[in-house]
Formats: structure tokens, sequence, C-alpha cells
């Protein structure tokens, strides 16, 4: 597979949770998986951290759906706080707990200097702004595409569409980078190039599988890639 084609990037999108937002043990499958080492034995792999990995990467896009039908019904308000702790569980950070990727901030500014930058994640517009308004990334972006912006959610491509519709480029000359297969597969589908890390849930595996063009440590590796710099490029 080769390597990114640096002539038909004009805008970059990212993925919040386990690219610019850190995932607080999500990587080892939450701590759910504590409550399944009685039950070792039988799981596959007899990993319960794996197990759960691998479960928070299958049903992204189903529990996706669902928290947008509640956001639809005016359930979210009162259901976030079950919410919050089936995140805490994932080991995703809650609204009062959100704290960006070491070096994040740099890397935006660094971007923003060459690129339009857009947010293109399945989280709720409320914990979306929260996270760029704590952290100082919201004035890096352009165009900031929520689950309550869509009614069609990763991998479909018109999420990537509309992110980019609203930066003024075409989809086929943005860059998508995200830690989940989804992410990488929702850029595949509209013609974008993408870029995946290992912040996140999911292995490099994973993520070659769904499609992406090259995979980094973390969304700090970028800048040295783009700009002809040396870098830690995994290829395929």
């Amino acid at each position: 597979m080769p390597g990114l084609d640096h002539s038909r990037i004009d805008a970059i999108l990212f993925d919040l949770d386990g690219t610019l937002l850190a995932l607080r043990g999500g990587e080892k499958g939450g701590t759910l998986a504590t409550y399944l080492r009685p039950f070792t034995p039988i799981l596959p792999g007899r990993n319960p951290e794996q197990f759960m990995r691998r479960l928070w990467v299958l049903t992204e896009t189903p529990t996706n759906y669902v928290l947008a039908i509640l956001d639809r019904l005016g359930l979210d308000t009162w259901l976030r706080p079950l919410a919050d702790r089936a995140r805490r569980a994932k080991g995703i950070g809650t609204l009062e707990n959100l704290a960006p990727i070491e070096g994040a901030m740099e890397t935006v500014q660094a971007l923003a200097s060459r690129y339009r930058l857009g947010v293109l994640t399945n989280r709720a517009r409320r914990e979306t702004f929260a996270f760029l308004d704590q952290s100082g990334l919201r004035p890096y972006f352009g165009a900031i595409t929520t689950r309550q912006d869509l009614w069609r959610f990763k991998p479909h491509p018109q999420a990537v569409r509309r992110t980019a519709h609203l930066l003024n480029v075409p989809p086929e000359r943005v860059l998508m980078v995200g830690d989940m297969p989804v992410d990488m597969e929702t850029a595949r589908r509209a013609g974008a190039q993408a870029v995946g890390v290992l912040t996140g849930f999911a292995t490099a595996e994973e993520l070659h599988a769904a499609g992406a063009t090259i995979i980094l440590p973390s969304v700090c590796d970028l800048p040295p890639i783009l700009f002809g710099q040396s870098s830690r490029e995994e290829r395929p």
C-alpha cells in the first residue's frame, strides 16, 4: 500500500476519543475487564482485557446510533449519569474529566499553519465543545461535526462529506485521523485518505484492514510526516 499523497491534502479531520482526547485505560478494556477475570478460562483468547477491547471496537457504530436516538427523544439528559458510568467503565473521559493527548495542542497548532482543520466525532455536541473549549483547541477548527449534526454516522461517508463541505474542500482532498477502524472505513468510503493512531482501542492490524494509509504511534507524529521530516511512520 502506498504512503500518503501529500499533494491532495488540503484539510485534516480529527476524531476525538483516542485521537485528540486521551483515553483512561480504555486501551486495556476499561474497568469492565476486571469483572470478567473469573470467566477468563471461557473467554476467547483467555484474555478479558483483549476481549473487552475488541468488544468496544465492534460495538462503536450501533452504540452511537442508540445514543443518537436518545438525543432526539430528549432522554439524553435523563440518562446522562448512566451513560457517564458506562464511559468510565469503558475507559473514556466524561464531561468533568476530559484531557487531551499529550502534545495534542502543539500538534494542532503546527498543522493549522498549513491546513484547514475539522473535528468529526460521534460524541454529543455538548461534550465535544466542552472538551475543545477546556483544552483551548476550539479556535483551530473551522468545522465541527458531532452525532447531533447527522442522521448517518461513521462509517457512512456523509460524516466526512459534511465536514469537508464546511471547510470548503472536496472529500477526496481530506485526511482523516482516528484511532478506530470505523474512522478508516469512513474516510475510504468518502474517497479520503486515512491515518490510524495507536493511542486508542484498535490495533495496527485492525486499522490496516479497515483502510488506513499509514499507522502512527500518536497524532503527535503527524506533523513530521506532512512537513517532510523524519518520523516513526509504520507502513503495512
